[in-house]
């Protein structure tokens, strides 16, 4: 996919602001791989009518972080890759990493144009297996417990990523991917000294 030009940067000081949600993707893998965008065909680009992905990655010790816009292909028929390793200046530092460690956020259209209602799709490192769970990586923001909701069944209570550092980032949510739908909510709550915080909602549409 096409991306001009390609945006990261790679500080001394680690970044711990932003957005609560920083990942959607699949498990598995290794940061040493580009990634797969997992794009629904309705979300093709038509004759004049370029769509666009928003692909964004941070490392959760807050020293690293990409902000991209792509333009969608034609052909949806297969999973997308995003050349992401291949594009980067850092690519000695980021496949040292644990894939816990970085969080990859697709949503559609441009960088910047995002709203709140945004829709986003499922990474997966090129290397991993396909499966049926993923993760959503969080900034709890010192949230004693941390719950996502998904659409169907009870919450699921989001645990410590397995990176050594968690500045940027902290928990991760595991959930199964639910079956015959095209599109899902996931609500995550936040609770600190036993009062619930402000839930966040997620839209993921799938392949």
């Amino acid at each position: 996919m096409k991306s001009e030009p390609f945006k990261e940067s790679l500080r001394t000081e680690a970044n711990t602001g932003g957005a609560r949600v920083v990942g959607l993707q699949f498990l598995g893998g290794t940061a040493a791989a580009d990634l797969f965008a997992m794009i629904p065909q309705s979300w093709e680009s038509q004759d004049g009518d370029q769509a666009t992905i928003c692909v964004r990655t941070n490392s959760s010790d807050g020293l690293y972080d990409s902000e991209n816009t792509y333009i969608v292909p034609g052909d949806l028929s297969e999973p997308v890759t995003v050349p992401h390793i291949d594009k980067s200046l850092h690519t000695d530092r980021i496949i040292q990493l644990h894939p816990e460690a970085l969080g990859i956020r697709i949503t559609r259209n441009e960088c910047g144009s995002e709203g709140s209602d945004n829709l986003n799709v499922l990474a997966r490192w090129r290397d991993a297996a396909p499966g049926g769970n993923f993760a959503i990586f969080v900034n709890s923001f010192d949230a004693d417990r941390l719950v996502a909701y998904p659409p169907v069944g009870p919450g699921v209570e989001c645990e410590p990523i397995r990176a050594e550092i968690s500045v940027a980032f902290d928990r991760r949510c595991e959930l199964t991917l639910p079956a015959n739908v095209s599109r899902f909510k996931v609500e995550l709550q936040p609770v600190k000294n036993r009062r619930k915080g402000r839930i966040e909602t997620i839209v993921i549409e799938v392949r």
